[in-house]
């Protein structure tokens, strides 16, 4: 009885924060799509190829697990590291970062933002996976509100680090796309749950 009441709690909670996550992602999907075209479709590229590797080949779950085991001896005191932080993505951006200082980033920009998408959608895909694989409830509570909560962290996380690596990519837009997606969610719910339109 309490195990069924603690899954309406975290089901009731994620419902709370659903247009807060959609929010996230359009305010992230807002600001990807605002970069200069040359720039844009290789981080669509990036995407894309993990997910049809994923699908069809290969998931990289080894790699993913490797990634995450160094977070975790590195973050030993917060057990969740593993999931929120995206380690091979930051360690693209932060060479990436060095390639431009070093004057080389202009002819390998493409490779480093294939690489940075493509090694984010493995972690937000396989520590979905993982997350849901280790929910064994029927209704997966736990999944839901879990997942949603890293997915928020992953592309608050991300925003920041592409807004010093892609001069285009604006971590003020992203905070002000999300102020106003977040806004409108709610009203919109607001408005269909208690307001009579009669």
């Amino acid at each position: 009885m309490k195990e069924i009441f603690c899954s309406i709690l975290k089901i009731f909670a994620f419902l709370l924060a659903l247009p807060l996550i959609i929010a996230f992602l359009l305010a992230f999907q807002t600001q990807i799509l605002s970069l200069p075209v040359n720039k844009e479709v290789w981080v669509l590229w990036g995407a894309g190829s993990y997910i049809g590797l994923n699908l069809f080949v290969y998931d990289c779950k080894n790699v993913y697990d490797f990634g995450k085991s160094l977070v975790e001896k590195m973050f030993t005191f917060f057990k969740p590291a593993g999931y929120l932080v995206p380690i091979f993505t930051i360690f693209l951006i932060i060479l990436y970062i060095i390639a431009l200082i070093l004057g080389r980033g202009t002819t390998l920009q493409h490779y480093f933002l294939f690489g940075i998408a493509f090694t984010l959608a493995m972690h937000l895909i396989l520590t979905a996976h993982e997350i849901y694989h280790s929910d064994n409830s029927v209704l997966k509570a736990h999944y839901l509100l879990v997942f949603g909560a890293i997915f928020i962290a992953n592309l608050f996380i991300m925003s920041l680090l592409l807004a010093w690596a892609i001069p285009e990519y604006s971590f003020l837009g992203f905070i002000k796309s999300l102020a106003s997606h977040t806004a409108h969610l709610y009203s919109s719910v607001y408005r269909a749950l208690f307001v009579d339109n009669s």
